[in-house]
């Protein structure tokens, strides 16, 4: 199988970063919010922001597609060799 055919299978590499991202950000928000209302949730927006991070990269992963560093064995495809 050659690394054209096994990107084909990869369409949209950003998926399960949606996903888990999305469940962070918003398992955790819902959680700050209703926790306790008399103390400061202030740590617990810190991990929302950075599970609407992981969700915007796993968009622009989506959108843009497959890169050249995407390669089976890591790193750059080193020009097809």
């Amino acid at each position: 199988m050659s690394y054209e055919q096994a990107a084909s299978h990869k369409k949209r590499p950003g998926i399960w970063l949606m996903a888990i991202g999305g469940l962070i950000a918003a398992g955790f928000a819902i959680y700050a919010l209703l926790a306790s209302p008399e103390s400061s949730p202030g740590p617990l927006w810190i991990v929302v922001g950075w599970g609407v991070l992981v969700f915007l990269y796993g968009l622009y992963r989506a959108v843009k597609g497959p890169s050249s560093l995407d390669h089976r064995r890591g790193g750059t495809d080193a020009n097809g060799r």
